[in-house]
């Protein structure tokens, strides 16, 4: 869980990504406390809690959200690379009280046997 809403592409400065990647770092290192899975074909879900407010006026258009700097900072970690042999991502908003960014990472084969899948 990073407490902040994941930004923007397009608001994604130098500094901005490294503040995330920083962020998901120490996500990484405490979830490493309990043992790191690894996966063959690994399903990324991204829950960005975006607090209503004078910034977020307009609803979000969630295929603009920087998804990359977490995808790329998950890969080697979890799993190999983030080509589609290796790994799949969904993106959902919520409004909340307070921003944050929730990342859940499991097994893609073991998903694709949900009912939506078929």
């Amino acid at each position: 869980m990073i407490p902040e809403p994941l930004p923007a592409r397009r608001e994604l400065t130098g500094a901005l990504e490294n503040h995330w990647i920083e962020k998901i770092h120490e996500a990484i290192a405490q979830e490493a406390e309990t043992g790191i899975p690894r996966f063959e074909k690994a399903f990324v879900m991204i829950r960005i809690y975006a607090p209503r407010g004078t910034n977020n006026s307009k609803v979000w258009d969630t295929s603009n959200r920087a998804i990359n700097v977490i995808i790329n900072n998950l890969k080697g970690i979890f799993f190999d690379d983030d080509n589609f042999e290796h790994m799949a991502c969904g993106i959902v908003a919520d409004w909340s009280e307070t921003g944050m960014t929730e990342v859940r990472i499991c097994d893609l084969e073991e998903l694709k046997k949900c009912e939506i899948f078929r």
